[in-house]
């Protein structure tokens, strides 16, 4: 597998493995991303889908989620006045 230097973490890594995006989203995450910086955006995906209650029939929640991606992985600023949606990694105590 190539190895790719990633736009996120800024190291030499192996490329994602798999195409998770077809047409020019999917070329430039293949050619930009290691595949451990997609790894962890997937885990963060699942978490901002069920804290913020995203769906994905919707084309708004599709829109958001894609937005959200690109900021995490560095392919885009967030836009002004705009911050990346932020998920715990451990659920509150009760």
């Amino acid at each position: 597998m190539a190895d790719v230097t990633c736009i996120r973490c800024e190291q030499t890594r192996e490329a994602i493995k798999d195409n998770p995006y077809g047409g020019k989203i999917g070329l430039t995450l293949k050619e930009k991303i290691c595949d451990l910086c997609w790894q962890e955006w997937y885990a963060q995906s699942i978490k901002i889908i069920n804290e913020y209650r995203i769906s994905l029939r919707d084309q708004k929640g599709r829109d958001e989620l894609s937005k959200q991606m690109k900021i995490f992985l560095k392919l885009e600023p967030a836009p002004e006045g705009e911050t990346a949606l932020q998920v715990e990694d451990t659920p509150p105590s009760k």
